[in-house]
């Protein structure tokens, strides 16, 4: 029987008859799937100063991620990077959002950037940008005092070190 599960950190709805191992939409880890009925919506959220700027910070970072991994998809040159580079993409602008509904704001239009024409490059840039994500979203999680904030930057800190994982598989 299938059932709906709600994500906790993006609130995007995935319907089977278990939660997924990880959201099909934001790359957070099954544990973030609940039961529609028990899903709950958090919004905007009070935060410190501190806070603040880190999600500002952050959104700047997934938005800039997002249209990394945009350009990168364009240019892939295999079927295996393009499909990676796209579902980055897409988790990216996931991450966006969610840092984006937590101040309250309107989600910002994607930075100009570029990438380079191969996957050697776009993957070894990728873990740059990967490496710089994960090691800024465990120090702003470490800092924050609102729970909300600390659950988003971990969880966020996980998926961008599975796509660390995954990149480093197939560069």
């Amino acid at each position: 029987m299938m059932h709906p599960f709600r994500c906790e950190l993006c609130g995007e709805t995935y319907v089977g008859s278990y939660p997924a191992e990880r959201c099909p939409f934001c790359g957070a880890a099954g544990k973030y799937l609940l039961p529609a009925a028990e899903w709950m919506k958090y919004g905007k959220v009070e935060m410190c100063k501190q806070s603040y700027e880190d999600c500002q910070k952050a959104l700047d970072l997934e938005l800039s991620n997002y249209a990394y991994y945009k350009c990168a998809t364009a240019c892939a040159e295999s079927q295996v990077t393009e499909t990676i580079f796209k579902r980055f993409m897409k988790q990216e602008l996931e991450h966006a959002e969610v840092f984006a509904k937590a101040m309250g704001i309107a989600l910002p239009p994607e930075p100009q950037v570029s990438c380079a024409g191969n996957d050697v490059k776009n993957m070894e840039e990728s873990n740059i940008h990967e490496n710089m994500a994960i090691k800024f979203y465990i120090e702003a999680a470490r800092r924050a005092p609102e729970p909300r904030i600390r659950q988003i930057f971990r969880a966020f800190a996980e998926v961008e070190n599975e796509h660390l994982v995954t990149l480093n598989v197939y560069k």
